[in-house]
């Protein structure tokens, strides 16, 4: 899994940036270790950011935080921190890339998560904040995950509530 917060798009569809958050980091390792999924990738380019997160994780990892709640220990050992996309995609495993997005690209080969299990080869669930992956700058995808369809009237889940979706389809 990868949680891209550079390049992405702000709300006028311009190329943006958007900071990580706790709460991103927490609930996207723990839904991964649910489902036994990993690594868990969080994906920003600014140093400050990493700063963020190694502050963060080690409360957790070597603190008093690991000692207090060992399963957050756990799951933050998947955690693994990228300045892009394509340092996720240089490293030893070779990834079949998959996008998320509420609308994907018209012309875009759509698959159903399910369908990834009869597709060989490791697979990379990339899901992006702020309005959504910038596809324009990023490497092209073996194809995007079908959206998560509501019944309701709003169109837009949060990230973490995706991942849990498509996580939930995908292990069944």
């Amino acid at each position: 899994m990868a949680l891209v917060h550079h390049p992405v798009l702000n709300r006028f569809g311009e190329t943006s940036t958007t900071a990580i958050t706790s709460i991103d980091i927490h609930d996207f390792v723990r839904t991964c270790a649910f489902y036994d999924a990993g690594p868990v990738y969080i994906v920003h380019p600014a140093d400050g950011m990493h700063a963020l997160v190694a502050d963060m994780t080690r409360y957790w990892q070597e603190g008093a935080g690991g000692a207090r709640n060992p399963g957050r220990t756990e799951s933050l050992a998947a955690l693994r921190m990228a300045r892009g996309l394509e340092d996720v995609l240089t490293g030893d495993t070779t990834w079949q890339l998959w996008y998320t997005s509420a609308q994907p690209p018209a012309d875009a080969r759509v698959v159903d998560v399910g369908e990834l299990r009869s597709i060989p080869g490791k697979h990379l669930l990339v899901f992006g904040t702020g309005s959504g992956l910038d596809v324009k700058r990023l490497p092209t995808p073996n194809g995007w995950l079908s959206p998560v369809e509501g019944i309701g009237k709003v169109r837009h889940l949060s990230v973490r509530a995706a991942l849990a979706i498509y996580l939930d389809r995908l292990c069944r």
